[in-house]
């Protein structure tokens, strides 16, 4: 059984690299190339240091006997030849090194070793070499250098990334000599590719996609032409083009190759139409099948469809505005302002809804200071404003926001009507992404300027690779009859968040911007599947046929009457709506409409927060309006090893010390410690939960008897019987929060324990229940531990009859809390075997034979079990023997 290193079809001086650093991290396999290299790469090989290179032919090797494959450089199984129909085998391993987004031509099932989309693929695998302390020889890193600096544009292309710089450094250190790889890099063009050029230059047609300029170029040669992407560069670098197409028809081949700089285009996206792959800025595709003009006509009509139109008004403005009567006191403008925590209220007259002013909450604190709380918000409103509608672009609100100073824009229908607002916060996150998609720092990589873009990614590929077809197929029915309905519906929160980091879920979340309950409702009819609406929440959990819950609420605002209480609900717009989220990360949104669909929208810098595995909250009142929060962001933490934020630490600090938590009602904070209890390892959020002071902000009245690491060690004992018994995959539904509070309480008296229930907000019924049962397993815990201790707990029917009636969190808190070893394994016995000894005769049989009935039957059947336990009776036979032995002649 042999392993196999191998690369894409036309092989690079990258794909050869990482070739090559493979090699040293599997060193028993051999190297193959799938096809011809690059004519670079070939004439590089042909007449420097080709010898040196180890490479055996696909004919020279059994390809019966390859037991696992690993491809660099690419995941496209079109671009990996007759190895395809090898990686499809089931009995291959397949691992694959790339650095390339994901398409839809990516091998299936196999394992993504290395996946990042660095400048070039030598980066990632000298990081590996590198992790294992693996050095490489001076040839062999001058070579790689070659790779790095010939898929990266000599570092300078708008791909290349700080790691890029850096697995430079380390070939350098390596004994890569630079002088080869200017020998290499930097050859001139020869006469044919001058000529190439020259003919590239004569042919430009500029079109204007949505706006965006774009310079196509054509040529032909009835032979095959090398590098030509290298002449495709030169031509962009000469002419200073923001997006360049070139259409080659070479010998029998169409060659397209695309190159931009401007995040309206991803030419990898693009090319992919034409079974071709890339990267964002820079991509290629060869096609047989078409001619020429029809590549161009096809292409023309794919700008269309892939260049993203520029921003209008519609795209920044916030919608459902919350607006105010002409006549409404100046007091209560205050209070909204406040309660909202909006600057802005738009003045519309009642009878026609027209827009006649506008009011800040600056003018409304100066008109309170000076006590003119009673007149009416006419009286000082502003007039001099200048609104703009819906289609309006970008150069326009600038040129009313930034030149004519108007902080707040409105924005009208036809009718006059307000549809939207725009505010200086909202144009500066537009600018500022733009900005950064075109002159974004060279130590950002692609994936780094995407997750910064606004509204803008397309995450269509990522959502089909990560969920079930069937959801798919929801997914888009919902998005159908959403625009059936005239709304709009986007997938939100922590199934967006956990897509991003690649985390499976399917806790499906729906917003509605418009009527989400009559949505629900419309598809549960159409399709026929149950629906649940929760009518003063504006929410509605769908159940469909395919088996998968969906919970879908409308746009809404929260205010909150008091600090801690529970929120009131109002109608708002998308922004609105996940403003009032707990943290950054949870604000992604992906729209439905089918115009829109897999289109991700960032307004709070989720992106950047996940790429900095950063917790934040969207507002310095967050804690203070809802202290459950403190608990998430510690569970969040933990689960994704994220860090909370410096800003978010200091507000988690501030809120404990003013005694936010203490207001909490117990049934809030037991769901939020439910919800850490399901948690794969809670221990880490209980031991951060101890760092920040919060058990004695949940429990105050405990003070000084609280100990928190005693607490710790009981914990981490429940975590460890928890995880025995998921283990063992048993019928028998655990809720483990309740093991972890039986052991969180092990040790206190009564009165105490009986404080903490209460505390968690259990009710006077269910705190007597669960404190009963409590106390009956420390009872039968301090019996088991006697009986061990004397030896006497010898026969199964003894413990089953001790612990038969105790509920499985009250066993499982024992074996916990027990140090008596002999204890833990009689319980683990009875667990795993002896509650699952059933007779196999009745009270029908102890009649048969001869016995009146009556209470002595419980008796019979009893002792008929403990044999049947203790091994005494084997079988239904030997039961009745018993019985007649036992009972039939003394009766």
């Amino acid at each position: 059984m042999i392993d196999v290193i191998t690369s894409h079809i036309n092989t690079d001086f990258d794909g050869l690299a990482a070739m090559l650093a493979a090699r040293y991290l599997y060193p028993e396999a051999e190297m193959v190339l799938p096809g011809s290299p690059e004519r670079s790469l070939h004439d590089f090989l042909l007449h420097s240091c080709g010898y040196a290179f180890p490479f055996k032919r696909l004919k020279d090797i059994d390809s019966d006997k390859i037991k696992r494959l690993i491809v660099v450089d690419t995941r496209q199984q079109s671009r990996i030849g007759v190895f395809a129909e090898i990686a499809a085998r089931p009995e291959v391993e397949v691992l694959v090194y790339d650095h390339h987004p994901a398409s839809s031509d990516d091998l299936e099932g196999v394992e993504l070793a290395e996946i990042a989309e660095v400048g070039a693929l030598v980066t990632l695998m000298t990081e590996k070499l590198r992790a294992q302390g693996i050095s490489v020889a001076a040839d062999d890193a001058t070579l790689m250098l070659i790779g790095l600096y010939e898929d990266t544009g000599s570092l300078t292309f708008a791909g290349t990334c700080g790691r890029d710089f850096l697995a430079a450094a380390w070939l350098l250190e390596q004994g890569g000599n630079l002088e080869t790889v200017a020998g290499v890099i930097n050859n001139p063009l020869d006469k044919e590719q001058v000529s190439l050029l020259n003919d590239l230059l004569s042919s430009q047609q500029i079109v204007y996609p949505h706006g965006q300029k774009v310079v196509i170029v054509e040529a032909g040669r009835d032979h095959y032409i090398p590098d030509v992407a290298m002449v495709v560069h030169r031509l962009r670098d000469i002419e200073g083009y923001e997006v360049v197409i070139a259409l080659l028809r070479l010998d029998d081949k169409v060659y397209i190759i695309g190159r931009s700089r401007t995040q309206a285009l991803d030419v990898g996206h693009l090319l992919a139409h034409f079974g071709g792959g890339g990267h964002h800025y820079a991509a290629a595709a060869a096609v047989r099948e078409l001619t020429l003009i029809q590549c161009r006509e096809r292409l023309l009509e794919l700008l269309e469809e892939e260049v993203i139109a520029p921003l209008t008004a519609a795209d920044l403005m916030t919608s459902s505005v919350l607006t105010i009567k002409p006549e409404t006191a100046l007091s209560e403008a205050a209070e909204l302002l406040t309660r909202y925590s909006i600057n802005v209220l738009p003045v519309v007259a009642e009878k026609d809804s027209e827009l006649v002013g506008i009011i800040s909450r600056q003018v409304v604190e100066k008109a309170l200071y000076h006590g003119l709380s009673d007149l009416s918000v006419s009286e000082y409103m502003s007039t001099d404003y200048e609104p703009i509608s819906p289609d309006a672009d970008i150069n326009r609100i600038k040129e009313l926001i930034v030149e004519r100073n108007q902080r707040f824009l409105p924005v009208l229908d036809d009718s006059g009507a307000v549809v939207g607002a725009i505010t200086r916060k909202d144009l500066l996150k537009a600018l500022y992404d733009q900005e950064s998609d075109v002159q974004a720092s060279p130590d950002l990589t692609i994936k780094e300027r995407e997750l910064r873009k606004m509204r803008r990614k397309n995450v269509k590929a990522l959502l089909h690779e990560s969920f079930p077809a069937e959801l798919i197929k929801v997914l888009q029915k919902l998005g159908e009859l959403a625009d059936e309905l005239n709304v709009n519906i986007f997938l939100v929160g922590g199934i967006v968040r956990d897509l991003l980091l690649r985390r499976a879920n399917l806790d499906i979340d729906i917003v509605v911007e418009g009527d989400g309950i009559a949505l629900a409702r419309a598809y549960s009819v159409r399709y026929q599947c149950r629906c649940h609406c929760h009518e003063p929440f504006r929410t509605a959990v769908l159940l469909t046929g395919e088996g998968f819950k969906i919970d879908i609420a409308s746009t809404r605002m929260e205010y909150y009457d008091a600090p801690a209480s529970l929120p009131k609900v109002e109608k708002s717009s998308l922004k609105v709506d996940l403003y009032r989220r707990d943290f950054t990360i949870n604000t992604l949104v992906v729209s439905l409409n089918p115009e829109s669909y897999g289109i991700m929208r960032d307004y709070f810098g989720a992106g950047r927060d996940l790429k900095e595995r950063s917790i934040r909250v969207l507002h310095n009142l967050s804690f203070v309006e809802d202290p459950t929060r403190i608990f998430r962001a510690i569970r969040f933490e933990q689960k994704f090893n994220f860090t909370i934020g410096r800003q978010t630490l200091h507000l988690i600090h501030n809120a404990i010390k003013i005694g936010f938590v203490r207001r909490l009602s117990g049934f809030r904070i037991l769901h939020e410690l439910k919800l850490i209890c399901l948690e794969s390892d809670p221990l880490p959020v209980f031991a951060r939960i101890s760092e920040l002071k919060l058990w004695r902000e949940i429990f105050p009245d405990l003070k000084g008897q609280f100990k928190p690491q005693r607490r710790l060690k009981r914990l981490r004992a429940a975590k460890e019987v928890v995880s025995w018994y998921e283990y063992l995959y048993l019928d028998e539904k655990l809720e483990p929060w309740q093991v972890f509070l039986l052991s969180f309480l092990d040790g206190m008296t009564l009165p105490q324990a009986r404080y903490c229930v209460l505390r968690l907000g259990f009710d006077k019924n269910a705190a007597a229940r669960f404190l009963d049962e409590r106390q009956r397993g420390i009872a039968v815990a301090a019996e088991l531990g006697r009986l061990c201790r004397k030896g006497n707990i010898r026969l199964n029917s003894q413990l089953w009859s001790r612990v038969h009636d105790l509920p499985l969190a009250v066993l499982l808190y024992i074996m916990a809390g027990h140090e008596n070893e002999a204890v833990k394994k009689a319980l683990s016995n009875y667990l795993t075997r002896l509650q699952f000894i059933e007779i196999e005769i009745s009270g029908h049989d102890l009649i048969a034979v001869g016995l009146k009935p009556g209470p002595e039957f419980k008796k019979i059947l009893d002792q008929v079990r403990a044999a049947r336990l203790d091994g005494l009776v084997n079988n239904r036979k030997e039961e009745l023997e018993l019985v007649r032995r036992e009972f039939v002649t003394y009766a």
